[in-house]
């Protein structure tokens, strides 16, 4: 039972690490987790909820359950050791000041050098189809218009997006200025697009252009692309 036990603690360290890395990424979850800093990362997870279970077994703990009650103690010390290694995991002992800023030191900071590499690596893998793709589907995009429209249609479409989140995607294309007389805006549309494209992803991006085709889209003089 003892392998099942450490086997089962395992998968608990591994999944809650990997729902942390999906969480990250809206708009494309998996490749949050198919690089080495973040298999890494999930590892950690993983180690630490083996040791925990370690831990408890070398002190006996047995939670106050009687002999009889083998299999609800076994169980118990599983979900335990899972939980508390992740909460021990992301917990600051004690603050030091480096450089004028205060850095939090302990468990938790081995945690968050690992998830900063692991967006670093994210990010440098999926910045250039990112800007292939948002180019392309924001081509043609009126900015003018989008701004307005566009938006809350995305959100409507995905149904699960917070006021919160509505609330600073809407502050964030406040901030995009509009595009100078003369200017085709393509640039602001890209902008507006890269906003939305992490919060609501690809495929509902597209959709929501689609459905607004006829409103949105740029009317080029004749004999332009």
């Amino acid at each position: 039972m003892g392998g099942i036990e450490y086997l089962a603690v395992a998968l608990i360290g591994g999944i809650l690490g990997s729902c942390e890395l999906l969480s990250r990424y809206r708009d494309e979850p998996v490749k949050a987790v198919l690089n080495l800093a973040a298999v890494c990362y999930i590892l950690v997870n993983v180690v630490a909820s083996i040791l925990a279970l370690y831990l408890i077994k070398v002190f006996d703990v047995d939670f106050g359950l009687s002999a009889d009650e083998g299999t609800k103690e076994q169980v118990l010390r599983v979900l335990l050791a899972g939980l508390a290694a992740m909460a021990f995991f992301r917990t600051s002992l004690f603050t030091a000041r480096v450089a004028d800023q205060d850095v939090p030191l302990g468990p938790g900071y081995v945690l968050q050098v690992l998830l900063n590499v692991t967006d670093r690596a994210v990010d440098r893998g999926r910045a250039k189809p990112r800007a292939e793709e948002i180019a392309e589907i924001m081509r043609d995009v009126d900015f003018a218009k989008a701004r307005t429209a566009l938006p809350p249609l995305c959100f409507g479409l995905m149904q699960n997006v917070s006021p919160e989140e509505q609330s600073s995607v809407a502050d964030q294309v406040n901030l995009i200025p509009m595009p100078e007389k003369g200017e085709s805006g393509q640039l602001q549309s890209v902008l507006l697009g890269l906003l939305l494209l992490g919060l609501v992803g690809k495929d509902v991006l597209k959709a929501a252009i689609a459905a607004l085709q006829g409103e949105l889209v740029v009317h080029h003089p004749e004999g332009t692309t």
